[in-house]
């Protein structure tokens, strides 16, 4: 009897344990919700994904002789503006399916042909997104009252993403345009009149064409030789990584940090910009001086960087291209002639937005933004950071150099390198992140020591070298004391990890990892007691006193 009651009690204990554990998960879960909290497209019903505006490329070409009536600049400005939002209201209407909002952008004669448009991808069922990515306009007539206008759009590239029925392929599609505009000041606003679209005409071009001004002293090629001898690091700093980066940038820090990653023997920094921080295609005048600032700094200790761009963005929705063009252009066509710059990523693990996005769509903005970098910029290479090596062989040929990341048992990454290499023998490859987070749950069994960090990247290093010296950036610098569950998922042990992948602690002390970077021998130093993690020596004490409060239990019995 007395067995049969001990027998229950440890079911019963165990069963307690098992259940502390689910309420454990599921209140992380519900924390993650919380504090993710619910979309605008949720709460308000709106379409998703829509930006705050657009930013296609806009040029006004030489107006004709005779308009009528020199036109204003603020009327320009402003005639522009409703243009613009004139045709993303159209297009709006065509990819929700309804007429809201037509007639604050069209007058009464033009709005029957726009509402036409709209019924007819309501009735068939087709799901249809247009943008348009450039405006070139040429003025004809300005009335003498400014209430009329008349110009041209010469060549008005649009690209559209076409679905028949929910479930059918999407389709992409490009189409160049002339478009023929009256517009007419009604009520106050300027509201398209009339709108006649015909074949595209190109005899404006050479008033757009701009002499090359650049000084850049280094090529392409040349950047690509400073590449293969990076020893890098991945960096934001300790008291604000991630997206706390650059709304609290602090020059001081960034000095320090960049004195401090030069005196480690590192030659090159890998810097995220955040696509939403930086203006989302209206590129905000403070960030920019925050990367300058940055970028020089660089400079002054001789580093080198290696700019990730669109950092945090998933949004790959038709209505974010020009916006993305805008940005693109903005920052490489201040940076190119840097002397710190050495290269671009694209977009970082724009592999892991294919598992929760559709990934033709990721790829679409991809391909479309990677001619613009050759155009903007080009001096210096560029790729694309993939998570995953297996995503190595989108665009290859495309890109300048090939990157990818790795977390995998050193003997796995050196399959994946030789894989590679023997697949794309030309092309550079750097291994852009990679290292080994050291933290250590007490309770949970999750986690490694120092010493197993430390032995990590030794083994890495070692397998970079075997392979022809694969030129690398490690991550990272710093342990942080606080990590966003945005960024590295909701439950406390995804969090812990996330925070302690540095060479030096939340207190600024070194780590094993960097005694071992600076003095490979230490490695040997390491017993099988640096080895073992916290939660071993928890689960023995409660291993320990659960075999004590048993032997009680049966002594009383």
């Amino acid at each position: 009897m007395n067995k049969d009651k001990l027998f229950f009690r440890i079911l019963l204990y165990a069963g307690v344990m098992i259940l502390l554990g689910f309420v454990v998960g599921g209140l992380g879960k519900i924390l993650a919700y919380f504090n993710k909290g619910a979309s605008k497209a949720d709460l308000l019903k709106t379409a998703e994904y829509l930006p705050d505006g657009l930013s296609p490329d806009i040029n006004w070409l030489k107006d004709d002789p005779y308009t009528g009536r020199e036109m204003e600049d603020f009327n320009r400005t402003l005639i522009t503006q409703e243009y613009i939002r004139a045709l993303h209201q159209r297009n709006l209407g065509q990819y929700t399916q309804s007429e809201a909002g037509i007639k604050e952008y069209y007058t009464l004669a033009a709005r029957p042909n726009i509402y036409s448009q709209v019924s007819n991808a309501l009735a068939t069922d087709t799901d249809v997104e247009h943008v348009e990515l450039n405006h070139n306009l040429k003025l004809h007539f300005y009335s003498a009252d400014g209430q009329l206008v008349s110009f041209t759009d010469h060549a008005v590239k649009r690209k559209s993403r076409v679905t028949f029925g929910k479930e059918a392929e999407v389709n992409y599609l490009n189409d160049e345009s002339d478009f023929l505009v009256l517009m007419q000041l009604d009520d106050g606003y300027w509201r398209i009149k009339n709108m006649e679209r015909g074949l595209p005409s190109y005899e404006w071009m050479e008033e757009l064409l701009k002499p090359d001004t650049s000084d850049a002293s280094v090529s392409r090629e040349q950047n690509l030789e400073l590449l293969k001898r990076a020893k890098g690091i991945n960096y934001y700093p300790q008291n604000s990584p991630f997206q706390e980066f650059w709304l609290n940038y602090d020059s001081l820090t960034v000095e320090n940090d960049f004195q401090r990653i030069d005196s480690l023997g590192f030659n090159m920094i890998r810097v995220f910009v955040n696509y939403e921080q930086f203006g989302k295609g209206y590129v905000v005048p403070e960030m920019l001086e925050r990367l300058d600032h940055l970028m020089n700094t660089a400079e002054k200790k001789n580093l080198k960087i290696l700019l990730t761009l669109f950092d945090f963005n998933a949004n790959y929705h038709l209505f974010n291209f020009p916006n993305s063009d805008r940005q693109l252009e903005a920052i490489l066509t201040r940076y190119k002639d840097h002397q710190a710059l050495v290269a671009y990523d694209l977009k970082n693990e724009a592999d892991l937005d294919f598992i929760y996005h559709n990934e033709q769509d990721v790829k679409e903005w991809l391909s479309f933004l990677i001619p613009k970098i050759r155009k903007y910029d080009p001096f210096h290479p560029f790729t694309i950071g993939w998570s995953d090596p297996a995503a190595l062989d989108n665009y290859a040929n495309e890109l300048d150099f090939l990157s990818f990341h790795s977390y995998k048992k050193p003997e796995e990454l050196g399959l994946y390198l030789d894989s590679v290499q023997y697949k794309h023998p030309d092309k550079l490859l750097v291994l852009s992140e990679f290292g080994m987070s050291s933290y250590e749950s007490s309770v949970f069994p999750f986690g490694k020591t120092q010493a197993q960090q430390a032995i990590h990247v030794k083994e890495v290093l070692n397998i970079l070298k075997e392979k022809g010296a694969v030129p690398y950036f490690l991550w990272t610098l710093y342990d942080y004391p606080e990590v966003s569950g945005s960024v590295a998922g909701g439950r406390p042990w995804q969090v812990g990890a996330q925070k302690e992948f540095g060479l030096f602690d939340t207190f600024g002390q070194p780590k094993e990892v960097l005694k071992v970077l600076q003095n490979q021998s230490e490695i040997d130093d390491y017993t099988i007691l640096n080895k073992i993690p916290k939660y071993i020596y928890t689960y023995i004490v409660l291993g320990t006193l659960a075999m004590a409060l048993f032997w009680l239990i049966l002594k009383r019995k």
